[in-house]
């Protein structure tokens, strides 16, 4: 074969085997159709590798599915379609007609199916419930339409009146355009295209088109009229929406505010001050639309003030123009800047005011303000008042002066920021300003000033007047900043000075609790109280069980270093306590839970036991070496060598033995506190004494050490707690301190659980039981606090208030 033919049939192949792709939807119908060529058998073959389907008529009945396909033929005719019913997933992919027996007439159609789906979500951005869009004329507008495609993607039309104005294939298409009036109510819809079937979705809108509200004011414009005459004028408007606001403006040449807010506005009778140009403004959602008119009024004579400085005094004179021009003047009128009258003055009858400069007031800025004269020429409108009013404001420089509305005294609260606030007036403004505390000039960084409406009293009457108002911020580190403090202002004419007690007003400070100290009945408590807040104080102690919800309160004794009890406890039973304290301004925060157990009864008969063995016979001991002494036997006290060599220690009455007697007392104490003894009956004692300067390993069962350490010795503090009780009040002093607080001590340490013998801790002489060990137990430890959260509530800290 020739190369020219075997490129003709690959261009015929190549050109035949384009690929038809095909979309359905699921459990659709499908029908692929193929025409017969030169009488040749039909060959379907499908998905799965071009597997053969059917031939000639025949499906395959090997294939899964081959009751849903079949291949449909009438006689006669030259089509063998295939039909596929129930379309599925399981039906997706290529699909080929092969036509024709041999090489040379083999003819393919190729067909791809793929499952199609339907588009969803049409949605038009702009429309509300109502599905409404507003716009707004001559602006533009946007109208967007989003769909989420299907498959496969088709295509988003705007149309209005059936006419297409946008088309695109996207999932998001936006129609811009310029509303313009006849677009107002027309319906705008969104629709979508697809090649699937006939299936179109599509979403209709109303446009609201938001116009200029049409405004006229029914006059002509420009109106003369007589003053006192009544005059209306009336505000004629349209607009295809809700009106958002009328008003009335009265412009130029008299600018002043109307309170008109309907489209009428009534002037009963018309004055000098009423002329010039109104404007009535409608506002709607679109636009604001506004329309004018002149009024023209004829009135008396016009009034104004002339201002002339003399030196030695001022001079204001009341000038009026009008006919006739003969005039009679009322007397003065002297305002503030807020226009609160201050004062009446008499006028010499040729309208002039004379205003000395008195020494004092002068310099307080009192004669500033405005001046009112009034002028009449006789000539009434409509039973009006003839007299004319005419005002000034007068400007009167001077140094700088505190104005009487200020506090003297002034309130901070400790460990936050403070302010010194003075109210003033300047007129020039000031050029310096100094704080001046007792010992120390204060820096003055941390400011602010600024013009304020201020009370004054200005000749006899309290008016507002225009001032300043300076704020000095400081942090209030302690109670000595709580002082006085002078503040100096300066301008160009002078200064002036101030003075401001600063006070704290604020709830205490939470006290300290220093020390808590536990009896069998009752539990000691040393606390110290804090800053006070500026006013008195007084300390509350709570107190609770620990499985019990509800705080018990104790009021105690008056601040400083003070020692309270809480008597009435159980014995060996865990409490909790806490401390606040309150002024007149509220309560401190808490302190922190501290978690307390007192005493057993055990402990109490074992600090006895150490009382009548320890200390009695001491005690007995030095009352006959004082009687030898008083008998003047002072040889038999020589003889006794450890008068000489032994120190004593005293601690509220009580004296301590020598110190390996002294540790073993301390380790009595605390064992007995921390441990309940177990008594057992053992046949046969076992006893190992303890050398203080050596170890011993006794089996594996015990050992001990007695490398020097230092320890807590409750025992002392527990001497010292119960030599310091008030027995009447059941409050305690402050006791001094007089021996240490620390003792050395042996470690002994224990098998956990022996199984053998029962271990004791025996004294020196006679075998004195000292502690028994139970090895059953666990030692509480008895820690001064404890931190443990409750649900009460935490009493509310002070909230900060400004005094001025």
């Amino acid at each position: 074969m020739r190369i020219s033919q075997l490129f003709s049939l690959f261009f015929k192949f190549s050109e035949l085997s384009a690929e038809n792709v095909l979309y359905h939807f699921k459990d659709d119908t499908v029908i692929l159709p193929c025409y017969q060529f030169l009488n040749e058998t039909i060959v379907w073959q499908g998905p799965g590798n071009y597997s053969t389907y059917g031939i000639g008529k025949i499906i395959d009945p090997k294939l899964s599915k081959s009751k849903r396909l079949s291949i449909i033929h009438v006689n006669g005719s030259l089509q063998y379609n295939l039909q596929i019913r129930h379309f599925s997933s399981e039906d997706e992919g290529q699909y080929k007609c092969i036509r024709g027996g041999s090489l040379k007439g083999v003819k393919e159609e190729f067909f791809n199916l793929t499952i199609g789906t339907r588009p969803s979500n049409l949605t038009i951005v702009e429309a509300d419930s109502q599905h409404i869009v507003y716009g707004y004329l001559n602006r533009v507008l946007d109208l967007s339409c989003t769909v989420i495609h299907g498959i496969p993607k088709g295509k988003l039309v705007w149309m209005v009146n059936n006419k297409i104005l946008e088309e695109k294939t996207t999932a998001l298409l936006v129609y811009s355009f310029k509303p313009k009036q006849d677009d107002h109510l027309k319906n705008y819809t969104c629709a979508t295209k697809s090649i699937i079937a006939q299936y179109v979705m599509e979403r209709t809108v109303q446009l609201f088109v938001y116009m200029p509200p049409i405004v006229s004011i029914s006059y002509n414009k420009t109106l003369d009229i007589f003053e006192g005459e009544a005059l209306t004028l009336y505000c004629n408007y349209s607009s295809n929406h809700k009106v958002k606001g009328l008003k009335w403006q009265k412009m130029l040449p008299h600018k002043s505010p109307l309170d008109e807010q309907s489209p009428y506005l009534n002037i009963k009778s018309i004055t000098r001050q009423n002329a010039g140009k109104y404007k009535c403004t409608v506002t709607n959602m679109a636009s604001i639309a506004s329309d004018f008119v002149t009024i023209d009024v004829y009135y008396p004579p016009k009034v104004h003030i002339k201002f002339e400085e003399h030196g030695h005094y001022r001079q204001l004179n009341c000038l009026a123009n009008g006919v006739p021009d003969q005039y009679i003047f009322t007397q003065w009128e002297h305002k503030s800047d807020y226009y609160d009258l201050i004062r009446y003055l008499p006028d010499d009858g040729s309208g002039r005011l004379i205003l000395p400069n008195i020494k004092g007031e002068t310099d307080r800025h009192h004669d500033r303000g405005f001046y009112i004269c009034q002028a009449s020429n006789n000539v009434s409108l409509n039973g009006s008042s003839s007299f004319v009013r005419g005002d000034f404001f007068l400007n009167s420089p001077g140094k700088p002066y505190f104005v009487t509305s200020n506090n003297n005294t002034q309130y901070g609260i400790k460990d936050q920021v403070g302010n010194l606030t003075v109210n003033f007036v300047s007129f020039p403004e000031i050029t310096k300003f100094t704080v001046i505390g007792v010992d120390k000039i204060h820096p003055n960084d941390n400011h602010t000033l600024e013009t304020w409406r201020v009370i004054d009293k200005v000749y006899n009457k309290t008016v507002f007047v225009n001032g300043s108002r300076l704020v000095i911020s400081m942090y209030i580190r302690n109670e000595s900043d709580f002082r006085s403090y002078t503040i100096k202002l300066r301008n160009k004419f002078g200064s002036a000075n101030f003075n401001i007690s600063l006070r704290s007003a604020s709830c205490p400070e939470t006290p300290e609790i220093m020390k808590i100290m536990p009896k069998t009945s009752k539990i000691l408590i040393q606390w110290r109280a804090k800053f006070h807040g500026g006013f008195p104080q007084s300390v509350v102690i709570q107190y609770r069980r620990r499985d019990v919800q509800y705080w018990n309160e104790i009021p105690v004794s008056g601040p400083g270093m003070q020692i309270d009890s809480i008597d009435g406890l159980t014995s060996g039973t865990e409490y909790l306590i806490r401390i606040y304290s309150e002024n007149i301004k509220g309560k401190s925060n808490f302190t922190d839970v501290k978690l307390i157990r007192t005493g057993s009864t055990k402990v109490s008969d074992n600090e006895t036991l150490v009382f009548f063995v320890l200390v009695v016979p001491f005690l007995i001991s030095i009352g006959v070496l004082y009687w030898q002494y008083k008998k003047g036997n002072v040889r038999a006290l020589e003889r006794i060598s450890c008068f000489k060599r032994q120190q004593f220690i005293y601690e509220v009455g009580v004296g301590a033995v020598e110190n390996n007697v002294y540790e073993m007392q301390n380790n009595v104490e605390q064992h007995a506190v921390a441990q309940n003894a177990v008594a057992q009956n053992l046949d046969v004692p076992v006893y190992s004494s303890i050398d203080r300067r050596a170890n011993l390993t006794i089996g594996q069962t015990v050992s001990y050490s007695t490398t020097p350490k230092r320890k807590r010795n409750y025992l002392e503090k527990r001497k010292e707690n119960r030599a310091s009780v008030g027995q009447a009040s059941g409050t305690v002093n402050s006791a001094t301190k007089k021996g240490p607080d620390r003792l050395s001590y042996i470690e002994v340490s224990f098998e956990p659980n022996p199984n053998e013998y029962k271990f004791y801790i025996h004294g020196s002489e006679n075998r004195t039981n000292y502690v028994d060990i139970d090895f059953s137990k666990k030692v509480s430890s008895y820690a001064d606090s404890h931190r443990e959260s409750d649900d009460d509530s935490i009493p509310q800290a002070c909230a900060m208030q400004n005094y001025e």
